[in-house]
């Protein structure tokens, strides 16, 4: 059953924001010397052009839609499609002048990377699925003539992952715990058989004489 909430409280319960902000964390940790930073939702080209978005050579962790689904029990999820905006330059790296192009398709590859590793792409968190792979992690340009002559080059990384669980089920929550000398399950209070009673196919046995 949804409570009464104030702004507050559905400002601290925002598990989005937590997620968003677990992405970023993760992100500045695997790569260092890459400016990584949260964005809140699409961005406007004129804002990538601007170089208002993230510092080349950088990585903005934004959002473009989120879907919700129910679960049998109660529960609902939310299937989150996130985007990365990967904005490079030319850098001189190791003596060497390495093309925009170069700059940003390594580290969007090193975001898929990312994607594909089965700890790192939890961010630390609890009841989040791995990245859905239908459709798949994608990285694609994101160009215009004007980017060209500024020197930048744009590109995406595009994936959806699903936190699960969340709200509450319609099922009693009570615990029981297994007796093994009567092979039976007990009950510390009386009253949870009778929540669990219309969940269960059963029969009640009469009360000895």
């Amino acid at each position: 059953m949804i409570e009464p909430r104030t702004l507050d409280q559905i400002l601290a319960a925002d598990a989005l924001a937590s997620f968003q902000a677990a992405i970023v964390a993760t992100l500045r940790t695997l790569n260092p010397g890459v400016t990584i930073e949260p964005h809140p939702g699409k961005v406007d080209l004129s804002e990538l052009v601007s170089k208002t978005v993230v510092k080349a050579p950088g990585l903005s962790v934004g959002w473009s839609r989120i879907k919700t689904g129910q679960h049998a029990e109660g529960h609902f999820y939310l299937a989150v499609e996130w985007v990365v905006y990967v904005v490079a330059e030319a850098r001189i790296i190791g003596g060497r002048r390495v093309e925009k192009e170069a700059v940003g398709i390594a580290l969007g590859g090193r975001v898929l990377e990312i994607l594909a590793d089965m700890e790192h792409s939890l961010w630390g968190l609890t009841r989040i699925l791995p990245p859905e792979t239908t459709p798949p992690a994608e990285l694609k340009p994101l160009f215009t003539i004007r980017d060209q002559a500024q020197g930048i080059a744009y590109y995406t990384v595009t994936w959806t992952q699903i936190m699960a669980d969340r709200g509450s089920s319609v099922f009693p929550d009570p615990a029981g715990h297994w007796n093994e000398q009567d092979r039976r399950i007990d009950y510390a209070d009386a009253s949870s058989i009778d929540e669990l009673a219309p969940w269960i196919p059963a029969l009640r046995e009469p009360d000895d004489a």
